[in-house]
């Protein structure tokens, strides 16, 4: 049997380009931040206070459980939320105070 060595063609990147990849993704995930915050009208990437239900009061950085950069086609009751260590969903929270 013989194997055959496989051509693989070199990644082109565009060669006018001069911004910094990693900023741009950065970029590019602040701005999916700021549209799902948009779309929740909470304020995602801010210090909060939030008060869910069942009387749970959590301080911290409120953020998305998962970091992705789109959130397209995810319906936005099952994105799961999170202030430190504790997840939970839009729907559980009563309150939310922005404390900084």
């Amino acid at each position: 049997m013989d194997i055959q060595p496989v051509h693989q063609p070199e990644m082109e990147f565009d060669s006018r380009s001069t911004g910094n990849g990693y900023e741009a993704w950065q970029e590019q995930r602040q701005t999916a931040l700021r549209s799902l915050a948009q779309q929740l009208g909470l304020p995602l990437g801010h210090e909060v206070e939030v008060c869910l239900r069942g009387g749970v009061v959590l301080q911290g950085k409120l953020r998305p459980r998962e970091e992705l950069l789109f959130f397209d086609g995810v319906p936005l009751r099952q994105i799961e939320l999170a202030v430190g260590r504790a997840t939970f969903l839009p729907a559980e929270i009563e309150a939310c105070v922005r404390l900084d």
